[in-house]
C-alpha cells in the first residue's frame, strides 16, 4: 500500500515485489514448522521449548536440520534482509516501497524492519535452539538463598548505596584521567565514573540475578541466543551479494518448497512409525 499510494514507479515495483516474496517465501517458512509442531505434538511454543530441555543434542536444530536451513533462508526472506532485499534494491529501484517516503515515516519502515528481524531471531531461537533453556546441564549446584535482601533495612541500604557511589566515582574516575589526561576535568572524570560504577553495578545484578533465579536464567539465555541471530542478519547484510528477483522466486517455488514437503513427508513418516 505504501509502494502503491507513492505515484512512483520505483515505489511501485518494490511494493509488487515486496507482494510476491512474502507469499512465496510464507509456504516453504510455515512448513518447516509443521516438522518441529509433529516431533513436539503441539502447537504450543512454551510446550515446544520443554521439549527440547536437557542439553544442547535436544535442540529441534539437530532433529530437523533441513526445516532448519529451510526455515533460515526463508525468514531472511521474510524479513527482506540480504540476500533477498528485493523490495528496496537500490542498485534497480533506488529504494523500492521507501523511495518517497522520508523522516519518521521512514523511520518507521526502517523501525519494523528491525523488529520483525527480532521476532524472526526469537521464533529461531523458540523453535529450533531450545527457547530458555541451557544448552548443557550446570555440574554444580547453585543459589543465593542465604542472602536475603530485605533483612538490612532501608536505611543501611541507603547508606552502603550512597557510599559505594561516592567512593567508587572517585575511584574509577581516576580512568579517564590516566587516559584522556588534562582533558578530563575533575568533575568530569567523577560524572564518568559514575557511569562506570552505574554500568558495573547493573552487570553485577544481572550476575546475581542469573545465580539466584532460575526465570532471570532463561531471559538471558533466551536474549543471548537472540541476539546471536540479530547479529548474524547484520553480518549477512554486510557480506552476501544481492540476487535477481528471478532468482528470487524460482528459488522459493522450485527448490524450497518441494524440500519442505519432503521434509515434512519424512517426518511424518518417522512419526508414525515410531510409534508404533
Amino acid at each position: 500500500m505504501a509502494g502503491w499510494s507513492s505515484f512512483n514507479k520505483y515505489s511501485l515495483l518494490g511494493g509488487l515485489r515486496s507482494a510476491a516474496q512474502m507469499i512465496s517465501y510464507e509456504v516453504p517458512l510455515t512448513l518447516s514448522v509443521v516438522g518441529v509442531i509433529l516431533l513436539a505434538g503441539t502447537m504450543s511454543l512454551n510446550k515446544i521449548v520443554l521439549a527440547q530441555s536437557g542439553s544442547a543434542l535436544d535442540w529441534f536444530v539437530f532433529k530437523q536440520p533441513l526445516a532448519w536451513v529451510i526455515f533460515f533462508i526463508a525468514a531472511t526472506a521474510e524479513a527482506n534482509r540480504t540476500p533477498f532485499d528485493m523490495t528496496e534494491a537500490d542498485s534497480e529501484i533506488v529504494a523500492g516501497f521507501a523511495t518517497e517516503y522520508s523522516g519518521m515515516r521512514f523511520g518507521f519502515f526502517f523501525f519494523a524492519e528491525y523488529v520483525n528481524v527480532f521476532i524472526v531471531s526469537a521464533l529461531a531461537t523458540t523453535l529450533f535452539f531450545g527457547g530458555w533453556t541451557a544448552p548443557f546441564k550446570w555440574p554444580w549446584a547453585y543459589n543465593l538463598d542465604w542472602f536475603h535482601p530485605l533483612a538490612p533495612g532501608f536505611f543501611v541500604w541507603l547508606g552502603a548505596v550512597l557510599t559505594v557511589a561516592f567512593f567508587g566515582s572517585i575511584i574509577l574516575g581516576i580512568i579517564p584521567r590516566i587516559f584522556g589526561g588534562r582533558n578530563w576535568g575533575l568533575w568530569a572524570s567523577v560524572a564518568m565514573g559514575l557511569l562506570m560504577l552505574l554500568v558495573l553495578g547493573a552487570g553485577l545484578t544481572v550476575v546475581a540475578g542469573f545465580i539466584a533465579f532460575d526465570w532471570v536464567q532463561g531471559i538471558v539465555w533466551f536474549m543471548a541466543k537472540t541476539y546471536f541471530f540479530v547479529i548474524t542478519f547484520v553480518w549477512m547484510r554486510a557480506t552476501l551479494p544481492r540476487v535477481r528477483v528471478d532468482q528470487l522466486m524460482g528459488f522459493a517455488w522450485k527448490w524450497l518448497l518441494p524440500a519442505s514437503l519432503l521434509n515434512l513427508f519424512v517426518t511424518a513418516t518417522a512419526v508414525v512409525l515410531l510409534n508404533r
